[in-house]
């Protein structure tokens, strides 16, 4: 997907019906700046109907999404009606304590929208849940978020069974959003990974298959990744077999044409 929304879409139905959110959010990720006590997002009825809606904060190690009571924040409103082609801020409250203050701390805002009741031969009653990344910036944090990308350390790997990955370690206290990892190899583009979210001081490998990765030398590295308004910037790298190496970003670089996976 181009510009890829972090936005998660779930249907909760009594049977099989085509449905399309009602509500739209300003905003398809939120920086909470620790600076300030509050940060807000706004939500919109497109609809020529009314909305109930429902918001809460999540552990984003929480894969089932429930609202986490240990978390030291407040949704308001927590529940209430949005009028037709209404507006209405969803504001998030920090206690001031509770946090992690050396990096970056990742959360999830849900939004769930319940259609008033039409009758008919059918009755279902169908909620649309969107989701969002919430990232807790203490403030004081090491280095500019806008250059975590370009700090990321990447390495080729050699496991004991003979698989070769492509290794990233992420040094700062920025989580970095990566988009469309590509590698190239005598003038042919291969697909690594379509998106990876790596939190602060993470190493992940990401193995490179046989059939494809099997042949030849790498000779480069390309990828995308997202600012803190959900924007995209390309960055390149020129692979070091041996060694590790980093990206520069783009337009610096000379970009990479767009290939299917």
């Amino acid at each position: 997907m181009n510009g890829f929304k972090e936005l998660l879409v779930g249907l909760l139905a009594l049977g099989s019906v085509g449905a399309q959110a009602a509500v739209s959010l300003s905003g398809t990720r939120l920086i909470f700046d620790g600076s300030f006590r509050e940060a807000s997002i706004e939500a919109t009825n497109r609809s020529g109907h009314e909305v109930l809606l429902q918001a809460w904060l999540s552990d984003a190690r929480d894969i089932d999404g429930g609202s986490s009571s240990d978390l030291p924040f407040v949704v308001t409103p927590h529940l209430w009606h949005l009028q037709a082609h209404g507006r209405q801020a969803l504001r998030i409250l920090y206690e001031g304590i509770g946090m992690p203050l050396d990096q970056e701390s990742l959360m999830h805002l849900y939004v769930m929208e319940v259609p008033p009741r039409v009758e008919g031969e059918n009755q279902l009653s169908i909620a649309i849940r969107q989701r969002i990344n919430v990232f807790y910036r203490p403030p004081g944090l090491p280095g500019e978020p806008a250059r975590t990308a370009a700090a990321l350390v990447w390495r080729l790997t050699l496991d004991e069974q003979g698989v070769i990955a492509l290794q990233v370690s992420n040094p700062t206290a920025y989580h970095a959003t990566l988009q469309n990892l590509q590698l190239e190899s005598d003038g042919e583009n291969y697909a690594v990974s379509h998106y990876q979210l790596l939190p602060p001081g993470v190493t992940r490998s990401l193995p490179l298959t046989p059939v494809k990765f099997g042949k030849g030398k790498w000779q480069r590295l390309s990828f995308k990744a997202l600012n803190d308004y959900g924007g995209q910037r390309g960055y390149v790298a020129d692979v070091d077999q041996l060694a590790a190496f980093t990206a520069r970003s783009l337009p610096d670089a000379v970009p990479f044409k767009d290939t299917q996976p």
